[in-house]
């Protein structure tokens, strides 16, 4: 069996992000609601996204530039301190899909993909009604990465509320993945749904053993 082997100093920034997008995969998708201080309300989505840590609980998504210049995401995280996170389940993905067109900053997102908004409790930014589940965040840190006018922002935020839809939870603490149906970012046109779920106990944790 032949490897290919590549090096990152070897090749373009464009290829770089298709071996990234496509080697790591499935990616969560962060559905990020914003508002910036002159109140144009932003809303799109991420997949370089991920948790962080759960003590206290936090999240992180990588916002690059379009064209040398800050996304609306970024700029208005940075100017309002507050936004929300949403999960993209099944039959939401259309929607999502809208929101990742490239928009005036006076363009609301929520009205171009036909969502309801509803006010967050704790931060600025509004949250979409029809998502299973919301995460409140407000900023903590931010890492910038890249050279001048190709930079990326690695926002970092903690999640101070959540907002999950009862028929998902299990036992009033437990998000089955099974009833949430989240969706996955692939690589170029190409996205993943969670309908083939399966269980792995974990070997410290099977009956008889000790954890080592």
């Amino acid at each position: 069996m032949k490897f290919r082997k590549i090096d990152p100093g070897d090749i373009d920034r464009r290829h770089i992000y298709r071996l990234m997008v496509g080697t790591i995969v499935p990616r969560p998708i962060a559905w990020v609601s914003t508002i910036s201080a002159a109140g144009h309300v932003n809303l799109a989505p991420f997949s370089f996204f991920t948790a962080v840590s759960h003590a206290p609980p936090m999240v992180s998504i990588s916002v690059g530039m379009r064209d040398e210049i800050q996304k609306h995401t970024a700029r208005n995280i940075l100017e309002t301190m507050g936004y929300v996170i949403h999960v993209v389940a099944n039959g939401l993905e259309e929607q999502m899909n809208v929101c990742a067109g490239n928009y005036p900053p006076d363009v609301n997102e929520f009205e171009e993909a036909g969502l309801d908004a509803v006010p967050a409790d704790l931060v600025p930014a509004p949250r979409i009604a029809a998502a299973p589940v919301a995460m409140e965040c407000r900023f903590r840190s931010v890492i910038t990465n890249g050279a001048e006018g190709d930079q990326t922002n690695l926002i970092i935020g903690e999640v101070i509320r959540w907002h999950i839809r009862e028929d998902v939870m299990v036992e009033d603490k437990y998000i089955d993945p099974v009833l949430l149906k989240p969706v996955g970012r692939l690589a170029g046109n190409h996205y993943c749904r969670t309908q083939d779920v399966f269980e792995m106990q974990r070997p410290d944790r099977k009956k008889g053993q000790m954890a080592s």
